[in-house]
């Protein structure tokens, strides 16, 4: 199952804004994510930004956190959601704001970091891995077949 990155040996680290404490036993999903990224070889860093409020709190506050983390591991390019994409049924709030604060993390940088930016294609050719893989990794979220369906696949949109 290991894609590109991991294939590639690429070093990536993953960067999340919130904790999800909103969510359903947020211990848990933190936990599950840490058990994922130690399967995939990926280092993290976990901010503390306040669950389904990112759009309250100063961009720049948000900016200025994920460049210095981008500074220290020397990261060379940036992948994130879009900020644009409007999904029905799907759309989260708080991953439209991590891609425009990723967004503007690369456009500060004038060009020194690539940026791709996550959009759905509509088409639902690997939904069966994708739930596979929620069950093996994520357990305590569910997210329903019908959902994954209508937004298709994730695809990088590469600027």
């Amino acid at each position: 199952m290991p894609g590109i990155f991991v294939d590639t040996k690429i070093k990536t680290t993953v960067i999340l804004l919130t904790k999800g404490e909103k969510g359903n036993n947020p211990e848990k999903r933190i936990s599950e994510f840490e058990i994922a990224m130690g399967w995939w070889g990926f280092d993290y860093k976990i901010f503390d930004f306040p669950d389904l409020e990112l759009a309250y709190v100063p961009l720049k506050k948000m900016v200025d956190k994920v460049k210095s983390v981008v500074d220290e591991n020397k990261i060379t390019d940036l992948v994130s959601f879009s900020p644009f994409e409007l999904t029905d049924g799907f759309d989260h709030p708080d991953h439209n704001m991590a891609g425009e604060v990723t967004r503007l993390v690369s456009t500060g940088m004038l060009g020194q970091r690539g940026l791709r930016l996550w959009t759905s294609s509509g088409k639902s050719d690997l939904i069966d891995e994708r739930l596979e893989y929620a069950r093996r990794f994520y357990p305590s979220q569910t997210i329903p077949r019908e959902i994954l369906e209508k937004i298709g696949e994730s695809y990088i949109n590469i600027r």
